[in-house]
């Protein structure tokens, strides 16, 4: 009797713990579900962010000076990657200066040059930051030293001598040689290609040259004064066309709005 007793206790005990267990199994189970679900949505959300590249917030040179002729506020934003070493480069170079003298004084338009020195060209990088020191002794001298480079390419190039020729330039175009000389080997030249350098890998600039119109890239087969000044005009239309759309139709007078009007 007594055995029989015992039986019939032990058997809701016995249960009893067996739910226990499994409700501690359960618990145990959600929790780390849960857990790993967690990790592996901030891992998706680090690798999204890791993958994701908005041209617009790449790094733009702040607070270093960035080689721009034009407003900000222009409608059109032509945006060149370049390497001073480079013969394409040097070849679009002639199209890049006409287009900036036909839209002279066009305040829809606004032209940035951009660093772009590849390992291939071993006085690329050093090219670009003798341009850099040109630069901080004013815009206009960056733009006559780029303007050389480009031009006598070969021979600089293919000189052992070329920083006496660099010197040459910086003389040509009236630069303070000392200071020329002590911004070469300065940080902030440096820094400058550096930051132009971190942009274009930033946004995937593919070669030189690399030309971005609106943030768009050009291809290279358009790479010539016909081809972009229609682009250019293109985008300009369709920028008055919305503000106008805007506004109410109430341009400003006397805007420019082509490379034909531009001085």
């Amino acid at each position: 009797m007594n055995k029989e007793k015992k039986k019939s206790n032990a058997a809701p005990l016995a249960i009893i713990a067996i739910v226990l267990v499994v409700a501690v199994i359960g618990v145990a189970w959600l929790y780390n579900s849960s857990k790993q679900a967690s990790n592996t949505n901030q891992a998706a959300a680090n690798t999204r962010r890791a993958n994701t590249i908005v041209p617009a917030n790449a790094p733009s040179g702040a607070p270093l000076s960035v080689n721009v002729i034009g407003p900000s506020t222009a409608a059109v934003t032509i945006e060149e990657f370049a390497d001073f070493q480079c013969p394409a480069c040097a070849s679009a170079h002639p199209v890049m200066k006409d287009l900036q003298k036909m839209y002279a004084g066009n305040r829809n338009v606004r032209f940035i040059f951009r660093n772009f020195p590849l390992p291939i060209h071993n006085k690329a990088w050093e090219a670009a930051v003798a341009v850099e020191a040109a630069g901080m002794q004013g815009s206009q001298k960056f733009w006559a030293m780029m303007d050389l480079m480009f031009t006598n390419q070969q021979q600089w190039a293919n000189s052992d001598n070329y920083r006496e020729i660099w010197k040459q330039y910086a003389e040509k175009i009236g630069l303070d040689m000392q200071k020329f000389i002590d911004d070469m080997s300065g940080s902030v030249a440096r820094l400058r290609v550096d930051e132009d350098v971190k942009r274009g890998r930033a946004i995937g600039v593919p070669s030189t040259p690399s030309v971005y119109l609106n943030g768009r890239l050009v291809p290279p087969t358009d790479v010539n004064v016909p081809t972009l000044k229609r682009l250019i005009d293109a985008e300009i239309e369709t920028a008055l066309k919305s503000a106008a759309n805007t506004d109410g139709g109430n341009s400003q007078p006397g805007t420019n709005t082509t490379g034909n009007n531009a001085k």
